[in-house]
């Protein structure tokens, strides 16, 4: 049987927010369900991942113009490679992009790629005779095309919630009349959606609460790891030098800050441990917090400039690393749970997380004895924590799991989940 995906972040667009979709589509197949994929051409973006496509070499997927800024900045700019980050301050074009998102157009931009993509949708639903819709957010604009396409087309409709539409980090309401709209919609999409998925159980309780719909239309899928990528890097050889590893964009959220100002404390204390440690970041520095912050600490010459790597060059920087540093600060009461946390809980290495709350993440590094968590206020904590896992690498005494031993965030079996969720919508 067939399901329509509308995903506007897909491959090759890159960073975390296109794999959930792209893994779902990927494994789909297995359990008995055929995707159809419907996204947008190539977009201004801040990073592409070509080996992504090798994922969905199976999928058909159709690409759509939209109006947009990011497809028409990609269009009129031809700067579709381009890295937005890269400049010594944002880019124009990205400036005016966050401006035209906040002010004039609820719930996002993308509602300007609604038109070509329910447009297509309606063609492929008769074409191919399909019962059932997927629509993932961000955007959020995404779900009213789902609901759009089960009132025109009488189509099944899931909506999948990767982040909080309303309440949260991820979509700024800059004026009450925004936040109002944004609340209107989306206890729509919840009403009128036939099932509606969370990443994780503290989003998919909020938007039951939005919704105040029975518990039986709500399931949560966390995100995960994909073993099938790391295969070709199982085996690698660590680094001669202890090396701290951060994969991931850097953001507010995410913000070393805290772990550079402690690592600088400890170099400061220790000078002896100068040259014996390396620290790395590889991802998107988007508002230059990383550059800033490697600055002011003085550490140009121990932390290489950040550059986006693909997820497979990640991979492999992953398991030659020694320790994976995880950063979560939050600053509104939203469940925020990074996807890399599964890959790095999938590489059995040891995590070292600083964090301004006792969230998920932390208890599961806790839960599993996967790690260390520090606050981020308490920076003699972090260094403590740098070091005792420094001098554990010393002694050959470092912790260390198996890899791929957590089948619960295996790619395959969440997308088994899915499956399930799809045969009960179209029951």
């Amino acid at each position: 049987m067939k399901v329509l995906f509308l995903c506007y972040y897909f491959p090759p667009m890159g960073m975390g927010g296109t794999q959930r979709a792209v893994k779902f589509a990927k494994y789909l197949p297995e359990h008995g369900w055929e995707p159809v994929v419907i996204s947008v051409r190539d977009v201004h973006y801040y990073s592409h991942d070509d080996t992504l496509l090798d994922d969905i070499a199976h999928i058909p997927v159709y690409r759509t113009e939209s109006l947009d800024p990011l497809r028409l900045f990609a269009r009129f700019r031809k700067e579709v490679r381009k890295n937005a980050a890269t400049s010594d301050r944002k880019s124009i074009l990205v400036k005016l992009n966050e401006f035209i998102s906040g002010w004039f157009f609820i719930p996002d931009n993308k509602l300007l790629w609604l038109p070509f993509a329910v447009y297509q949708a309606l063609k492929l639903i008769r074409a191919e005779r399909i019962k059932v819709v997927y629509t993932t957010s961000p955007p959020h604009s995404a779900h009213l095309a789902g609901l759009i396409l089960a009132l025109l087309a009488r189509v099944r409709w899931i909506a999948d919630f990767r982040d909080a539409w309303t309440g949260g980090e991820s979509q700024p309401s800059p004026t009450l009349l925004h936040s109002t709209v944004n609340r209107m919609l989306e206890k729509i999409v919840l009403k009128r959606a036939h099932h509606v998925i969370g990443m994780c159980h503290h989003l998919t309780e909020a938007l039951q609460l939005n919704s105040a719909s029975p518990a039986s239309k709500f399931t949560t899928i966390m995100n995960g790891y994909d073993a099938e990528d790391f295969r070709d890097v199982m085996h690698g050889e660590l680094n001669d030098t202890f090396t701290i590893t951060h994969l991931g964009s850097i953001s507010r959220v995410s913000n070393p800050e805290p772990f550079l100002r402690s690592f600088r404390m400890l170099l400061d204390e220790h000078p002896e441990l100068e040259g014996t440690i390396q620290v790395s970041f590889y991802g998107i520095d988007i508002f230059r917090i990383l550059s800033d912050s490697v600055r002011k600490y003085q550490l140009e010459h121990i932390i290489n400039p950040i550059r986006y790597l693909s997820h497979r060059e990640s991979l492999d920087k992953m398991m030659r690393s020694h320790l994976l540093l995880m950063t979560i600060i939050k600053r509104t009461g939203e469940e925020i749970i990074s996807g890399k946390i599964f890959e790095y809980l999938g590489s059995g290495k040891p995590v070292l997380m600083v964090t301004s709350d006792d969230g998920y993440v932390s208890k599961l590094i806790g839960k599993l004895g996967r790690g260390t968590v520090h606050r981020n206020d308490d920076l003699s904590d972090i260094k403590n924590g740098i070091l005792k896992a420094y001098e554990a690498y010393r002694r050959n005494k470092a912790l260390q799991h198996d890899p791929l031993s957590l089948p619960q965030f295996d790619r395959k079996n969440l997308a088994f989940e899915l499956a399930q969720v799809l045969n009960k919508t179209v029951m």
